[in-house]
Order: C-alpha cells, then structure tokens, then sequence
C-alpha cells in the first residue's frame, strides 16, 4: 500500500511538471509573439522617421519663392543610414534586461516622381492655391465680370450680328454697282453710231445740192435725189467727171453701210456679253440677299449667350447683375431693315431686259436704214423712203441714248441707280464714320507695331527657351509658338475679334463656375508667385506725354525676362517685345469690346443697324485709346461708364490666362521660369521617396514551434537560424 502511494505521487509529479512545462511553453511563446509585434511597431517608426527626414531636405529656393516642395541635391541615403543607425543604438542600463535588442539587417531608399512633371507640379501648385484661388477668382474677376454680363451679352450678339451683315451688306451692294456699271457700259457703246446715222435731231432731212461723199446716213439720204438726177444726166450726156462723181458716192454709201453694220455688230456684242454680266451680278446680289436673310434667321438665338446668363445668375456678395439696356438690342432687332425686297430685285431684272429689248430695236431700225442704203446702187430705193428709214433709225438710237446714256430723270439707269440710293440713304455717313474709326485703330495700334518692330537678341529669353523646350521633351508634349499679337486694321474685323474674346472669357468663368479645375489654380498660382510687366512705364510710349525717345529706352527693364514673368507663360514669345505687344493688343481688344457696348447704347437713335454699328465702333476705339491712357497713368481704369468697377493691368491679365486655355505649355513655362530663376531644374528633382528596412530579433524560446503555430507566415516576416525578420516598406511625397 505505502508502494502504491509512492506510486500515485510520482504520476502526480509528473503530470504537474508536465502541466507547468505546458504553460511555461504557451507563456514563453506569447513573450516572444510580444517581442515580434513590438519590432513590427518599431520598424515602421524608424523607417517613418528616416523618411521624414530626407524629405527634411527639401531645397529651400522652390519652397521660399514658389511654394514648391522638392528634394535637393543628393539621393537622401546618407541621412536615411544616419537616421536607422542612430535609432539602433541603445544605451545601456546597468541591471537592466534587454527585451528586444533589436538589429538593422538592411535599408534601401528610392527617389522619383520629379517636380517637373506636369501631374505632379499640378497637384503641388493645387496645394498651394486650394484656399487662396476661389477668393481670388470670386471678388477680382466674378464681381468684375457680373455687373456687365447682360449688356455684354447683348452686345456681343448685336456685333456679331451686324459685322457679318455688313460685311454682306457691302458685297451685295458691290454687285449692284457692278450691274449698273456694266449697263452703263454697254449703253455707252452705242454712241458711236450716232455719227453714222444723224448727227442733229432734226425729223426732216433736206436734198443736198450736190453729189459728193457722204460722210453720214443723213447726207448719204440728202444727196440721193441728186445722185439720181446726175446719173440720168450722165446718161445724156456722159462725162468723166460725172463718171466719177458717181462712182465716189456709191463707194462711199457702201463704205458707210459697211462701217454702221459693223458698229452695230460691235454694239450688240458689247450688250450681249455686258448685259449677260450685269444679269450674273444681279443674281449674286439676290444670293447674298437670301444669305443674309439666313444669317438674321440663325442670330435669333446665340449659342455663346448661355455663357453670360451663368455668370449673371452666379452667387456673389455683389448682388444681382442687372437687366440689360433694351437700346443696345434694338439696332439688331431692325436688322431685317437691310434686306432687299424682292420686288427691287424683279424691277432691276426687268431694266435688264428691257434694255436688251431698246437696243434690239434700235438694232431692227438700223438694219431696215442699211437695206435702204443698199438699193442706192440699184437705184430702187425711193428718196423719201430712205430719209424716213434714217430718221426712224436715228429716233430709235436716240430714245436709246436718253434712257440708258444721256443725264436726266430719263435714264432708266439713274432711276435703277435712286432706286438704290434711296435704300441706302444713312450710307455716306457711315462711311465717313467707318474711315474716322480706321484712322483712330492706326494710331491705337502704332504702339504694337513698334513693339513687335523690335528684334534685337536677347540671351535671357534664348536661354528660357532652351529650359521651355527641355520641359516639353521631358512631358512628351508638343512645342507650339507663339501666335504674334493679332492686328486687324478693318474696324469691324477689330471689333468683332474683341466681341469673340468677350464670349471666351465669359464661357471660361461659366466653366470654372462648374468646376475649379487645374487651369484656374496654375493661372491664380501664376499671378500670385510671378513678376508681370509694370503698365505706368507704357505712359511713355502713349498719349500727350509721350517720352521723346525709342521703345527699348523708355522700357528698359521690363524688356527683361523677370520684368514679363506672367506675360511670357500667357503668351510664350521668347524675344523681348513680343509678350508686351501681345498682352497691349488684347487689353486693347477687351477696352474696345466694352466701349463699343456703351457706343451701340448711346448711338442707337441713329435708326439705321449699320450707321448705328459705325458709330459704336468709332466711339469705342477713341474711348479704348483714352483707357489705354488712363491705365498707364493712374493704374487703373474703370470697367465701364455703367459699373464704377476699378479694372487693373493685373485684372486684365487675370482674365487673358483663362481666356488663352493650354495648360500644359502654361506649365512648362512655369518650370523654365523656376528653373531660369532659381537655378534648380525642376526635371531633375524628386518629390516622392519610398524606403524599406529589414531588422530582426533573436527569438528567446523554441522559434520552431513560433514558425509552427505561424508567427512568421505574414508578408515580409522570416525565421532564419533563430532569429525573426521583419521588412516594413514606407513612401513619403510633397
């Protein structure tokens, strides 16, 4: 019995020790599973750290002059090692237990994702402007743009509407012209044969005295009776005096018959072809009448309208943008008062044909006169018979000339020609309007041919353009020039363009009211971080006080690149003059665009579309000279006679980098500018770091069984020899 106990109580040792061995074991695993989550943790700080720290590095230049974020020279691993190594390092505690004792097994660090890129200088400059731009783009071009949206609406539409009908306007009454010239032409042809026939008007043709040579119809008629007389006398008596007396009058009236047979050949031929053309030029006169119709018909409604209402309906502190002026629309409205009825164009198609009609009869009596003529030799025609047949032929020539040749209310073609003119009565005036306007556009636009006259080098902007095109090949995009600043001497062509420009920038706000895309933030971003030109220095290119002395003088500076930084990404010219006289035309465009709109206000009494048009354009080039003068000199001019809006140089310029929409070559003279500036190149700087460490521990109790139960199955987890690895990667951009 004692044996049995003793017996029992070794199984109980056993099994305790057993028991004990089992939870030591299930402790001892959990100590080490502790010891590997810790290196998890500690790992991924220390890699975070590091790579916080390289990307401490940024350079200072970008960052203090641009906002941009990039990293400087060198590849960072330098301080990543620093940082790992220094986080490795213990020190030690006397009587301390070392739990972790932790080891760098390896490191590596990439750089990329360079600044120059157009993602990702995109999204740095959407970061810097992300709050500032809506401010911006609300009070500096919303509340600017609102008050006037109505009018300008209206406006644009009139403008549009009434250049393309002038235009038309001009070319169908350039063929009506045309018609009546080539009429009067041939009309003009028949008075030649007047000689021929009769030169006085008299309707009664004595006998002549004599036989002689008949230089005329007329006298050849006169000298009949004695022409027969003479040949019965020869018969008598003959002689060779009367012989030839004879002779010479029959030769000389079969000469004259001849000649009038040929003049009137020619003048039917003259009439034919001329009269065939007058016809042509009526018809093309009677298209362009239909297609102006058709362009009246299309201009009821304006798809570029849509644009002004959005801007108008935007929210802003401002309020509301008004209606606009009824006046500015009505001249559009009359615009059906140019066309011309159809009952003008019937009446001149039968002046056509009736004077085709005229000459054909003329041409009947003539040929009926010249058969007379020929029975002279004969001697069958009866004397009486042949005067009247001259006489009726000079009658019908003469009915002829007194309605298509001779001055007087006679003349079918002077009454064709009132009949115009009385549909043109507003016609001179308008012209006189239209060359003052001219003149005025020559002297606005000397100052841009004289900064565009300038080509001297200039080894700033050769060099920009090098940093420009190495931007593109380095985004793959396509190089395209700049377009030189656009100069249309044709008032309405001037006019029209600066009305187009009004409807692109009224459709860029309406788009970026929907939607702040990444254009809005680069143009605020380019205003904000770049130098633009100094407007006041143009006060001595302009006006009464002009400086006497060339432009390059008078400019100095801002003939530099860091003098134009804005100018040149809005327009890309690599040579000195040409951003400045880009950026004068089109603030000139834009002053021309509103002015026009208060002179279709104040000239609309004038009745007549075009005359109305003219006088808008005309005021509105002297009152956009007049701003260009005001804005050198004060810096500012008002937005409109109607809205007490102050506009600035910088306004404008705001406005043209919505407007002009190409992003990426905007962008890529950004990164030359930066690269031009601050001597760092933007292709080649990084902006995004990814690392990855790999550190292990010594595991403490039976690693086979912590890789058993699968402790070291997760992604970048390893036993080797006893020891657990673990591998964390990390990334850190701008």
């Amino acid at each position: 019995m004692f044996r049995r106990g003793k017996d029992e109580e070794g199984a109980v040792t056993v099994f305790l020790i057993m028991v004990l061995a089992f939870v030591f074991a299930f402790v001892a695993i959990f100590i080490d599973y502790a010891r590997v989550a810790t290196l998890h943790v500690q790992t991924e700080k220390v890699l975070h750290a590091a790579l916080r720290s390289v990307m401490s590095a940024y350079d200072p230049a970008l960052q203090r002059q641009y906002g941009l974020f990039a990293y400087g020279e060198g590849t960072g691993d330098r301080i990543m090692t620093k940082v790992l190594n220094d986080s490795a390092k213990r020190t030690p505690r006397e009587g301390s237990l070392a739990l972790m004792n932790s080891r760098l097994d390896s490191s590596s660090l990439s750089m990329e994702r360079k600044l120059g890129a157009y993602d990702i200088f995109n999204n740095q400059v959407r970061e810097e402007m992300k709050y500032k731009a809506p401010v911006d783009f609300t009070f500096e071009i919303l509340e600017k743009l609102k008050p006037v949206s109505q009018n300008m609406k209206e406006a644009a539409h009139t403008v549009d509407l009434l250049k393309r009908l002038q235009k038309l306007y001009e070319k169908r009454e350039a063929r009506l012209d045309s018609m009546l010239r080539k009429q009067r032409e041939a009309a003009e042809s028949a008075g030649n044969l007047r000689k021929l026939i009769m030169e006085n008007g008299s309707n009664y043709i004595d006998d002549a005295q004599d036989v002689d040579k008949p230089e005329t119809a007329e006298e050849a008629a006169a000298q009949y009776n004695p022409y027969l007389d003479l040949y019965e006398d020869n018969k008598k008596n003959p002689s060779l005096r009367k012989e030839l007396a004879l002779q010479g009058y029959r030769t000389k009236v079969s000469r004259l018959r001849s000649d009038i047979a040929k003049e009137m050949d020619k003048i039917l031929i003259k009439h034919s072809s001329l009269l065939q053309e007058a016809e042509t030029e009526l018809n093309e006169a009677e298209k362009i009448n239909a297609e102006m119709k058709q362009v009246i018909a299309e201009y009821k409604e304006r798809a570029a309208n849509a644009a002004y209402d959005e801007v108008s309906r935007a929210q802003t502190s401002g309020g509301s943008a008004g209606s606009a002026d009824g006046t500015i629309a009505s001249a559009r409205q009359q615009a059906e008062d140019l066309l011309t009825p159809d009952s003008v164009f019937q009446s001149l198609r039968s002046g056509i044909r009736e004077q085709e009609l005229v000459i054909n009869a003329v041409n009947s009596k003539v040929k009926i006169m010249n058969s007379g003529l020929a029975n002279i030799s004969a001697r069958t025609e009866d004397a009486d018979s042949l005067k009247n047949k001259v006489i009726r032929a000079r009658s019908a020539l003469d009915e002829y000339l007194k309605g298509y040749v001779h001055q007087g209310d006679d003349n079918k073609l002077t009454q064709a020609q009132n009949l115009l003119e009385s549909r043109r009565g507003s016609d001179a005036e308008r012209k006189q309007l239209e060359k003052q306007s001219q003149n005025k556009l020559r002297e606005a636009y000397q100052i841009v041919e004289m900064l565009s006259s300038l080509t001297q080098g200039n080894e700033e902007f050769n060099e920009l353009e090098q940093y420009y095109l190495e931007s593109l090949q380095f985004n793959e995009a396509s190089a395209e020039a700049g377009t030189p600043a656009g100069i249309s001497y044709d008032s309405y062509d001037a006019v029209g363009g600066a009305m187009d420009s009004m409807d692109g920038m009224y459709g860029s706000t309406a788009g970026l009211l929907n939607k702040l895309g990444d254009e809005f933030f680069q143009n605020e971003y380019a205003l904000s971080r770049f130098e633009h030109v100094d407007f006041s220095r143009f006060g001595g290119l302009i006006g009464p006080n002009k400086t006497v002395g060339n432009a390059s003088e008078i400019l100095g500076d801002q003939l530099q690149v860091n003098g134009q930084e804005v100018e040149y990404i809005l327009y890309g010219f690599h040579n000195p003059a040409g951003n400045l006289a880009a950026a004068y035309g089109e603030i000139f465009g834009m002053r021309l665009a509103i002015r026009t709109m208060e002179g279709l206000v104040k000239n609309s009494s004038k009745g007549n579309p075009l005359l109305v048009l003219a006088a808008a354009v005309l005021y509105g080039v002297e009152k956009a000279v007049e701003d260009m003068i005001m804005l050198a000199q004060k810096g500012f001019v008002p937005l409109s006679e109607y809205i007490n809006f102050k506009m600035t140089y910088k306004d404008h310029l705001r406005l043209f980098l919505m407007l002009h929409s190409n992003n990426e070559r905007k962008m890529s003279r950004m990164l030359a500018l930066i690269r031009f500036n601050t001597g760092v190149n933007p292709a080649e700087r990084d902006t995004y770091a990814s690392g990855e460490v790999r550190s292990g521990i010594r595991l403490w109790f039976l690693p086979g069984v912590m890789k058993m139960l699968g402790t070291a199955s997760g992604e970048g987890e390893e036993i080797e020899k006893g020891v657990f690895y673990v591998t964390k990667q990390a990334v850190f951009s701008y």
